[in-house]
């Protein structure tokens, strides 16, 4: 399997398993949207250099903190939740998922992690 289609049936797993799901990105670590999935995926492109934004001032603010390498951003607001999650590799890139009010945090923070274990190892084919 080439790897876009690879990265899409990653992502569409996830928007598949997780309830509530708005928008997943994969991005580049300058903030281009490299792939995307999910209702409200025609914002791709600005998702992307924001999650690109937010995960570099994270990283900063752990490296301040002398936290080590950043996993994982948590966005928690009243009506949904953005998870933002380093994707490692030769060419590191991000994976950003929105949900709604419905989803469930951890349900869609073990997706994500398996979907970014799915592109991580696909790097690597």
């Amino acid at each position: 399997m080439n790897d876009s289609l690879h990265a899409a049936a990653a992502l569409n797993a996830l928007a598949r398993d997780v309830s509530g799901v708005q928008a997943i990105v994969v991005a580049s670590a300058d903030g281009f949207a490299l792939a995307q999935a999910g209702p409200k995926g025609n914002v791709a492109d600005r998702l992307a250099a924001m999650t690109s934004s937010m995960l570099g001032l994270a990283s900063a603010l752990g490296r301040e903190l002398r936290f080590g390498e950043l996993d994982t951003l948590i966005l928690d607001a009243a009506d949904g939740k953005v998870l933002m999650l380093a994707i490692p590799g030769t060419q590191p890139r991000l994976l950003m998922t929105a949900c709604d009010h419905s989803c469930v945090i951890g349900n869609a923070l073990w997706h994500a992690k398996q979907c970014v274990r799915t592109l991580a190892d696909n790097t690597t084919r």
